[in-house]
Parts: C-alpha cells; sequence; structure tokens
C-alpha cells in the first residue's frame, strides 16, 4: 500500500497475487482498492482502469466502502470500520457530497471515541472535516468554531513537554489546509496567510527533526524518500496558497493597502485562535470533570450495587440461619415439654402408688429413702414456689436437723447443691404454667414460682433449656 498514490496498477495487482496466494481475505481486499481509488494521485490512470468517465473511480470507491460497512469483519472491528470511514469520508468530500461527508465524519468520531486514547488524533483530524463541512452546509459560525478549536488543541501539543508526534503533526496539517479552503471560498486570502505560512513552519521542523516526531503511525512516511514526498506535497500546497492569496489580494489597491490589510487580519486571526484556544480547553477541561463525575457515579453505583448484594446475600443467610434456629428452638421445646409433662406425669404417678410415711418413723429411713419421701412433699405441696424456701423451710416442715438435711441432699440425692435442686423444680414448673397459662405474663409466672427476679429468671431458664422463657412459650405453642 506504499506504492498506491503513484503507481495505483502496480499495488492492485499485488493485491490480486496476495488473494491467490491465501495473505489477505476479501474483505481486507476490497478495504485496500477502496482505498486506492479513492486516494490515488493517478486521476486519469485509476478512472481509466475502471473504463468509466471522469471520477468514476469515487464511485466505485463508496460502492465498496457502503457494500464493506455491512460486512461483519468491519462491524465487528473498530480499527477497520474507522479506516474505511476514513475511506467513505475522503470520497464523499472530493465527490461535493456534503452531507454524506457530515454524515461519514461524524460516524467516524463515534468509533475513534470507541477505540480511546489510541484514536484520539484521529478523532481531532475528523473534528475537522465536521467544521469543513459544516461551514459548506452553511454554518459557517459552528464551521469555524470547529475549525479552530481543534487546531488550537492540535498546536497546544507542540507545546507539551513531550512535543508533537507525527500523526498530530498530520493532523494540524490537514486541519490547517481545510480551515485555508474554507476561508478562500470567501475571498478571506488575507487570513489564509498565517495558516499558510504556519503549515511550512510545522514541515520545517519535521525536516529538521524527524525523530522527533517518530510515533510508528499507519500515516507516518516509512523512508526517507517517502519522508521528502510528504514534505515536499504539502509545502508546495501551502506555497500555493499563499501565492494565491498575495494575487488575490493585490488585485484589491496597492502593494502598501495589501500588505496592511494582511497585518490587521494576521492581528484578528490571532485573537480569534486565541479565544478559540481558551474555549477549547474549557471544553476539555468540561469534558474531562463531567467524566470524573461520570466515572464517581459509576464507582459510586458500583459500590452501592455491591453493598446491596451483600446486604441481601447477609439477609438470605441470616433468614435461613434463623429458620435453622427457629426449628430447632421449636423441636427443643417440644422435646422440653415432653420431658415436662412425663416427669409430672411419672410423680403423680409415683405419690399415688408410694405408701404413705409416718412422720414419727422419718429417723428411721435411710438418706436415700428420706430424700424420696421430702421429694414426693415438696412437688405434691409444690413448696418450692416459695421465694424462702430452703434448707431452713425443709428442717421446720419435716423437724430435722442441719446436718440430717445435707445427708439427705449429698448422700441420698443426685443434686449436689440444694439450690440447683430447688432451681430445677421451679424452672420445669415455670415450663409447664408457661404453655398451660398463656394468660399471665412471664413476670408473673417468674414471681408465681418463687423468683424475684424477672431478668435472673430468664437468664436461668435460658441456662437450662437453651432458650428464653417467650421463644420457649412462642415455639412450643405453635409446635402444639
Amino acid at each position: 500500500m506504499n506504492i498506491y498514490g503513484y503507481q495505483p496498477i502496480r499495488a492492485l495487482q499485488i493485491i490480486d497475487s496476495a488473494i491467490i496466494v491465501g495473505n489477505i481475505s476479501e474483505p481486507q481486499a476490497s478495504l485496500c482498492r477502496a482505498r486506492i481509488y479513492s486516494m490515488s494521485l493517478m486521476h486519469e490512470q485509476v478512472d481509466s482502469l475502471l473504463g468509466g468517465p471522469t471520477d468514476v473511480r469515487l464511485d466505485s470507491a463508496q460502492a465498496i466502502g457502503e457494500r464493506l460497512l455491512r460486512h461483519d469483519s468491519v462491524k465487528n472491528n473498530l480499527t477497520i470500520h474507522r479506516d474505511l470511514l476514513e475511506i467513505l469520508i475522503s470520497t464523499a468530500r472530493m465527490k461535493n457530497d456534503t452531507t454524506g461527508w457530515l454524515q461519514r465524519s461524524y460516524e467516524m468520531v463515534n468509533v475513534c471515541r470507541q477505540l480511546g486514547a489510541e484514536a484520539k488524533t484521529d478523532a481531532l483530524r475528523t473534528e475537522a472535516e465536521i467544521g469543513a463541512a459544516l461551514h459548506s452546509l452553511g454554518q459557517h459560525k459552528q464551521g469555524m468554531a470547529k475549525l479552530d478549536s481543534v487546531i488550537c488543541l492540535l498546536n497546544a501539543t507542540f507545546q507539551e513537554d513531550g512535543g508533537a508526534t507525527f500523526d498530530e503533526l498530520d493532523a494540524l496539517i490537514i486541519a490547517l489546509k481545510r480551515k485555508i479552503n474554507v476561508l478562500g471560498a470567501h475571498d478571506k486570502y488575507a487570513e489564509t496567510l498565517p495558516l499558510a505560512q504556519h503549515i511550512i513552519e510545522c514541515l520545517n521542523d519535521y525536516e529538521a527533526h524527524p525523530d522527533a516526531y517518530h510515533d510508528g503511525s499507519h500515516r507516518e512516511p516509512k523512508s526517507d524518500q517517502a519522508r521528502n514526498d510528504y514534505i515536499r506535497f504539502y509545502r508546495n500546497q501551502a506555497q500555493n496558497f499563499i501565492t494565491a492569496a498575495y494575487t488575490s489580494l493585490g488585485k484589491h489597491g496597492n502593494m502598501f493597502e495589501t500588505f496592511n490589510e494582511i497585518e490587521t487580519s494576521v492581528r484578528e486571526v490571532t485573537a480569534r485562535e486565541h479565544i478559540a484556544r481558551y474555549n477549547a480547553l474549557q471544553q476539555q477541561m468540561e469534558a474531562e470533570r463531567q467524566q470524573v463525575i461520570a466515572n464517581k457515579a459509576k464507582q459510586t453505583s458500583v459500590t452501592i450495587g455491591i453493598l446491596a448484594m451483600l446486604f441481601l446475600a447477609f439477609g438470605i443467610i441470616l433468614f435461613f440461619k434463623n429458620r435453622t434456629i427457629s426449628l430447632k428452638n421449636r423441636l427443643l421445646a417440644q422435646q422440653i415439654a415432653d420431658a415436662v409433662k412425663y416427669k409430672e406425669r411419672y410423680l403423680k404417678e409415683k405419690i399415688a402408688h408410694e405408701p404413705k410415711t409416718d412422720p414419727a418413723d422419718i429417723n428411721t429411713l435411710s438418706d436415700e429413702q428420706l430424700f424420696q419421701y421430702i421429694d414426693n412433699v415438696i412437688i405434691r405441696e409444690h413448696l418450692f414456689t416459695n421465694p424462702h424456701f430452703g434448707r431452713e423451710t425443709i428442717m421446720e416442715r419435716f423437724s430435722l436437723s442441719k446436718e440430717r438435711v445435707g445427708a439427705v441432699f449429698s448422700k441420698g440425692s443426685k443434686h449436689a447443691k440444694m439450690s440447683t435442686y430447688i432451681q430445677q423444680l421451679r424452672l420445669e414448673h415455670a415450663a409447664q404454667l408457661l404453655l398451660e397459662q398463656p394468660e399471665k405474663s412471664i413476670v408473673q409466672i417468674a414471681a408465681e414460682i418463687g423468683f424475684t427476679s424477672n431478668a435472673y429468671f430468664s437468664n436461668r431458664f435460658h441456662q437450662q433449656f437453651g432458650m428464653s422463657p417467650s421463644d420457649y412459650r412462642r415455639e412450643a405453642s405453635e409446635r402444639l
């Protein structure tokens, strides 16, 4: 493709050979043909090759390009899409199809934005095309503002620490050319002079320091000869612009008036460029600010989304955990209720069938027998519900000494302490009352079984049965 400018026929032959040996696909070959037809400098040679009238090459390039736009290889590859739109933009401009020129330019800018930083310069180059197209459609103010903005942004790259790359230099030259053409169309030749001179200055610097502009882009000349051809081509165009400007200005008055008009125009252009640069920088800063806001909003949305998912996951885990706990509590409550009922029934049967012992014979009983007798009386008469029930009560009720009561509980029972025994009786009775007397509050039941503190009762109940009194009442009631 390096030779298509001056040797289009040879370039086409190479493409046909590449297809035969399988080096490129048919869509790639079509893209190369479209580029040759639209951008070759040998216009008559290509028109003659296609066997048509003047500019038939442009019609062919456009037909190929529009067909390729519908091909999957183009739709799914932004880089190829960009290259194809570049060809269609050039073709539409040369055919004076201003509407197509503008439409394809807008599409190109959108593709460049999707490509990101790597296509930033291509986006600016295409913005210049949009400015020229808008001017051609009669939107002079908007078109000129767009061109000035692009030129100012590209000029700013020359002032940066790293300097401009070749791609940015080429984009600036194209933008300056588009503005010169727009100004020339309105006979504003004095304003074209500083623009053309700027092109020459850029080319002179590039010629003197080619390595400083090297970026490896596809637009950069690949050899010294290609670089010299590039510089000579655009330098000749710039000199032609200057010649045309002086010629046109010389027709309107003497030389002094001509130079006076040029000087005035240069000052006006410089001032306008400063304003345009300020506006462009303001727009760039605003765009960056909006991007920062958008990024923060996106980060916030992502954070909120993650937190929402975490809360949802936590809620689900908590739900299933509570559900599991509830099932366990319900089963435990049922087991407790069954155990309390079984023990109550067992004690009633035991008391009913056990012979009555004469209190006069108490001292003849063994420790185990005496404990059974005392235990039956305490349960039958609910002595444990008295808040003051304890060792002294048993001593007084059964006429026993302190030492005999201690022996009864330490040797005749399985309870290490009397307080543990009394607490167990109270808690088992509380479990029974919680189910049988739902109209009573937990505070009332605690007081009724001998607990003076509701908090202490709840703590002991939970320690004994593994759940609070309120949970036990709820779970056991639902199960029953």
